[in-house]
């Protein structure tokens, strides 16, 4: 039967395979909004800016934004289903089945992440809208708002790290399917799983060379302490406390 450690490792490799491939296409698309929207400005009027959210939009549908970030949500969420249940499973539960009322807060959790992507969007559209109405106002050259509007777009959060929120949003999720599904197997331990490399934050090292069991509350405080934060690679799972203490984690 598979260890919690050798599912842990199989997710990490299909999501840092998939994370690669979205790092290289949202560069693609981010270099695609730049031009749709710098091809916008020629004749564009101070009433056109006011409403500019709308145009901003288009340009990232035109670019493939929200196609990104719907496979984000609904394809590579939702390969992380089985995983989930190996690890339950792994974890000495045999009953871990997601059930038609998990479906539902499923879907609840996959709605906000993505309204946090378009947030995100949104966001730099609005930037944009400024920058531009005060080119506007100013009677700048179309030169100048061209180059005005490259770098604002390339200094953006979003263009700067689509990554770490996709990797954040990925790691964020796995734990919420964790944690919905723990709520109903029974009594049993956290234990805190993950890589532990030069890259791993000293926070999440010392945890993992603890190498102990959390009841629901440490676990939870734990878990949102700042210091992991964002691009966490580190799980918490659940087992049963005779399955964790025979797995070599010390359960006092």
């Amino acid at each position: 039967m598979p260890t919690l450690d050798s599912i842990y490792n199989q997710e990490q490799d299909r999501i840092d395979g998939f994370i690669n491939q979205f790092d290289g296409e949202a560069e693609k698309v981010f270099k695609r909004v730049q031009r749709i929207a710098q091809a916008q400005l020629a004749g564009l009027s101070t009433d056109d800016i006011l409403n500019y959210e709308f145009a901003w939009r288009d340009s990232l549908k035109q670019a493939g934004y929200y196609d990104l970030v719907n496979d984000l949500i609904d394809k590579q969420f939702d390969q992380m289903y089985k995983g989930t249940v190996n690890s339950f499973t792994a974890g000495g539960f045999d009953k871990a089945m997601f059930t038609a009322d998990d479906a539902v807060k499923i879907q609840t959790l996959k709605n906000m992440k993505r309204n946090q992507f378009l947030r995100l969007a949104d966001d730099v559209g609005l930037t944009v809208k400024r920058e531009l109405y005060k080119y506007a106002i100013s009677d700048a050259s179309l030169v100048d708002m061209t180059a005005g509007i490259a770098q604002t777009l390339e200094g953006s959060n979003l263009a700067k790290y689509s990554k770490t929120y996709a990797l954040t949003a990925i790691g964020e999720f796995q734990q919420e399917l964790i944690d919905l599904r723990a709520k109903d197997v029974g009594d049993g331990v956290w234990v805190y799983v993950g890589v532990n490399d030069g890259a791993t934050r000293q926070y999440c090292s010392g945890l993992l060379a603890k190498n102990k069991c959390y009841n629901d509350s440490k676990k939870n405080e734990l878990e949102g302490n700042p210091k992991r934060r964002y691009n966490c690679r580190h799980r918490f799972y659940k087992m049963k406390k005779e399955e964790a203490k025979a797995n070599g984690y010390s359960c006092n």
